[in-house]
């Protein structure tokens, strides 16, 4: 995962990677554990407005 913003932007129709909501919905699914398609995965869910 890359840097995270400061605030989030609420882009739609999906957040953008560095939203500090993805961040914490992928800390939440464990995603630091994650690799490829599995991780590909779970940013695409947590992307998800």
């Amino acid at each position: 995962m890359g840097k995270v913003k400061k605030k989030c932007c609420r882009s739609k129709p999906k957040r953008c990677k560095e939203c500090p909501v993805v961040a914490m919905r992928l800390y939440k699914a464990g995603a630091d554990d994650l690799d490829g398609k599995a991780y590909q995965r779970a940013l695409k869910v947590a992307r998800v407005y």
